[in-house]
């Protein structure tokens, strides 16, 4: 596949990369975001009250 095709995107790029690559406009709603600290904290804690 021809570099040009290729995007390496990272998710904390947001959605201006992305958008930019496949030639379509930014979305006015933020990036999608999961796992965020807080959630990925009160996983561990219920994976440790097991």
């Amino acid at each position: 596949i021809p570099a040009e095709r290729l995007l390496v995107h990272s998710a904390k790029d947001g959605w201006e990369p992305l958008c930019a690559f496949l030639g379509k406009p930014v979305p006015a709603e933020p990036y999608p975001r999961t796992n965020s600290k807080e959630e990925f904290f009160q996983h561990m804690t219920k994976a440790d009250n097991m």
